[in-house]
């Protein structure tokens, strides 16, 4: 919190769907927490174990493509594979546009039993109400799909 972000994410009211705002000290910081706070909207991202490793890479012309296509890469995990994101997240974002982010991203296959579920599966990130800022720190918003 030493740049002065108020927290790592949080949820705001929008009909049928989720949005998203998340926060970093860097931009990377902020594209953590905005795959976190996806996460924690199905279940709790604190209880995953950094057991299991995988590898994403994205690249897009501007940041909002590179957000939308990084946190579908997230989604993919969890509906394609099962996997659920630990908070052990790793990422690089690099170049002027194009930019690419590369990230180690850990976890482990999801169980109910010990993730939980809170109620709500996330079906796809959109580019709706997407905002990306910096202000002293960085904030980036988005909405989901759910």
């Amino acid at each position: 919190m030493a740049c002065g972000k108020p927290k790592d994410y949080q949820y705001g009211e929008h009909t049928a769907d989720v949005l998203v705002v998340a926060y970093g000290c860097t931009l990377e910081e902020a594209f953590k927490n905005a795959a976190i706070a996806t996460a924690d909207i199905t279940y709790y991202s604190e209880r995953v174990a950094p057991v299991e490793e995988r590898k994403i890479e994205v690249e897009h012309d501007d940041l909002e493509g590179l957000l939308f296509s990084w946190i579908s890469e997230v989604l993919y995990l969890f509906d394609g594979e099962k996997f659920a994101v630990a908070r052990d997240i790793e990422l690089k974002i690099s170049g002027e546009g194009p930019y690419r982010l590369t990230a180690s991203v850990k976890g482990e296959r999801y169980d109910i039993g010990r993730h939980g579920f809170k109620g709500l599966i996330v079906k796809a990130m959109t580019y709706n109400m997407m905002e990306i800022r910096h202000d002293g720190f960085w904030t980036v918003q988005f909405v989901v799909d759910i």
